[in-house]
C-alpha cells in the first residue's frame, strides 16, 4: 500500500511524518530526496545548473536565489518542476516498501495522487501557518506569498482522503495520527 502525507507549508505534515517514523515505518521524504538531487555531480544539480545558471556561484548552487525566481515566476516555477518531479517520482517507484508512507507536500499541486493508495491530509488554520512561517525565519509577506503559491486548502480538502487538523497540542496531533493508522493498517 502507497501513502501520501502531504499539507501546506508549515501545517505538521513533517511532524506527522516523524511520528510515522518513530512508529517504527520508513517514510520517503521528497523534500529531502530533492535536496539530495540537488547536490554537486548529481542529476538534478547539472538540470537545474543547465535551465538555470544565473543561480549558481562558482559552480555551487545558491538555493535563495533559485527559491526567489521560482516562487516569483510561475513559468519558472513549472520548468523547475518538470526537471526535479520526474527525478523524485523515479526514487520513490524504486522502493518496494509495503507499506510506503511518503511525505508528498505538493502531492496535489503534481497531480501525484494517482500514485498512491490514500492521502492524508494535515490542515492548520492559515493564522497558524503564518505564525509557524515566521517562526522559521520569513517575513509575514514571504509567509503569506509562499502559502499562495500553492493549492487553496478547500481544494486539497476535496481531493484528500482523509483530513486531519492540526490546530492543537502535539498529543492532539499524535492521537489523530494514531487512530488514521489503526484505519488504514488493519
Amino acid at each position: 500500500m502507497k501513502i501520501a502525507v502531504s499539507g501546506s507549508i508549515g501545517s505538521g505534515k513533517s511532524t506527522v511524518a516523524a511520528y510515522i517514523r518513530e512508529k517504527g515505518y520508513d517514510v520517503f521524504d521528497c523534500d529531502e530526496v530533492n535536496r539530495k538531487l540537488l547536490e554537486k555531480g548529481e542529476e538534478g544539480y547539472r538540470e537545474v545548473q543547465k535551465a538555470f545558471p544565473m543561480c549558481f556561484d562558482e559552480e555551487s548552487l545558491n538555493k535563495e536565489k533559485l527559491s526567489a525566481i521560482v516562487f516569483a515566476d510561475e513559468e519558472k516555477k513549472k520548468q523547475l518542476e518538470a526537471i526535479m518531479h520526474p527525478l523524485i517520482l523515479k526514487r520513490l517507484f524504486e522502493r518496494k516498501d509495503d507499506p510506503l508512507f511518503a511525505e508528498v507536500p505538493l502531492l496535489f499541486e503534481a497531480g501525484w495522487e494517482k500514485y498512491f493508495d490514500t492521502s492524508l491530509l494535515v490542515v492548520t488554520d492559515e493564522d497558524l501557518l503564518i505564525e509557524r512561517l515566521i517562526l522559521r525565519g520569513l517575513s509575514k509577506e514571504e509567509a503569506a506569498a509562499r502559502l499562495k503559491s500553492q493549492m487553496s486548502v478547500a481544494e486539497k480538502i476535496k481531493r484528500a482522503d482523509k483530513i486531519i487538523y492540526n490546530n492543537g497540542s502535539l498529543d492532539d496531533l499524535y492521537r489523530l495520527v494514531d487512530d488514521w493508522l489503526e484505519e488504514i493498517l488493519c
